[in-house]
């Protein structure tokens, strides 16, 4: 069982790593080691860091933690082009993760909280309730777990699991550090991008702190009475606040945004909503991603049909806005995008 008194390795970065050796006397190289093996070579275990000292494992053994999550399931989905991670402490569910097999590579879905605080109507994790953040161990610990489990580097991260990355800025930001920084896992800041239902003030924030991670934001709706059904978020932060701040995030940092647009059928999707969300996003430089919604069990909405996601793309692309429709992966094992919830018989 983990002794939570003791520092958990991957919460430290590499400055705290360096400090806590030096407490022993060892030079900050070492830290630089133990990071190689963790984050580039996907060790399990100090006894697998073969290069360290004998006597500097067993320090690290009886002093810290190594790992936090241990992995409870994979789920494979039909084809292997999705994988469905569920983690835990002492056997309790925590989290779940999912990586995506595309024809470009691999992109890991990373979850920041337990439980998400947002609600959204459609999304399994609203009837999980609220229970914490996760630390930025646990985030990078979700990724490295699915290296590791893969046996090779992951080349993309999405932050649109369970959770608003946003209402845990700092750990999300720590992990992303740590992911980018040549001497961690070493991937490009492009290759990272956050996923947000739209929370001014940190969007604002997020575009001076990203430094070249992208932004998604979760609009889903193109008039406030819409998307107030579907997201009680929306009624703290309307849409014309996300818009606004969207504005500025594209001014300061000259990146493209991605809107996120779950398409639910008889509630979003007609063409009366695609000419409000064009006449919303006009003049601005983004892509939006229309998501067919997938089914959730117990929840009331439907998917919509065929027909109307055509139209509805149709309608955009003769307005000159960049549209994509989102290729379903993981709907099998409830790992598509809005049907991660634990699973009922983890609740």
């Amino acid at each position: 069982m983990m002794d939570n008194r003791k520092p958990n390795l991957f919460d430290l970065d590499l400055s705290g790593l360096s400090d806590l050796l030096s407490l022993q006397g060892e030079k900050p190289y070492r830290a630089r080691q133990i990071w190689a093996w963790t984050f580039k070579r996907f060790a399990a275990a100090f006894d697998e860091m073969t290069d360290l000292p004998a006597s500097l494992r067993q320090y690290l053994a009886n002093s810290t933690n190594y790992r936090r999550l241990d992995l409870l399931r994979v789920q494979e989905g039909e084809g292997r082009w999705s994988k469905k991670y569920l983690w835990g402490t002492n056997g309790l569910p925590v989290c779940e993760s999912v990586l995506l097999k595309y024809a470009y590579g691999l992109t890991a879905c990373l979850s920041t909280q337990v439980g998400c605080p947002v609600g959204c109507a459609f999304c399994a994790s609203s009837g999980l309730g609220f229970q914490r953040s996760l630390q930025r161990g646990e985030i990078l610990e979700e990724f490295i777990g699915m290296c590791r489990d893969q046996g090779i580097r992951i080349g993309r991260i999405v932050f649109m699991g369970t959770g608003e990355p946003f209402l845990n800025y700092q750990e999300v930001l720590g992990a992303i550090d740590i992911l980018s920084n040549p001497h961690g896992y070493g991937l490009s800041r492009r290759r990272i991008t956050v996923s947000t239902v739209g929370i001014p003030e940190a969007i604002r924030r997020f575009a001076r702190d990203s430094r070249g991670a992208r932004l998604a934001v979760s609009l889903h709706a193109a008039s406030d009475k819409v998307r107030d059904r579907i997201i009680p978020y929306n009624r703290r932060f309307p849409i014309e606040q996300v818009i606004s701040a969207l504005k500025d995030y594209a001014l300061l940092t000259r990146q493209r945004v991605t809107v996120e647009y779950m398409l639910l059928g008889g509630v979003n999707d007609s063409l009366a909503e695609a000419e409000r969300l064009v006449s919303l996003v006009s003049g601005m430089d983004l892509l939006v991603n229309l998501i067919p919604w997938n089914e959730v069990p117990g929840l009331l909405f439907k998917r919509p049909e065929p027909q109307k996601v055509l139209e509805f793309r149709g309608r955009l692309e003769r307005n000159r806005v960049k549209v994509t429709v989102r290729r379903s992966l993981g709907g099998g094992i409830d790992a598509a995008c809005g049907q991660l919830g634990l699973g009922e018989e983890e609740r």
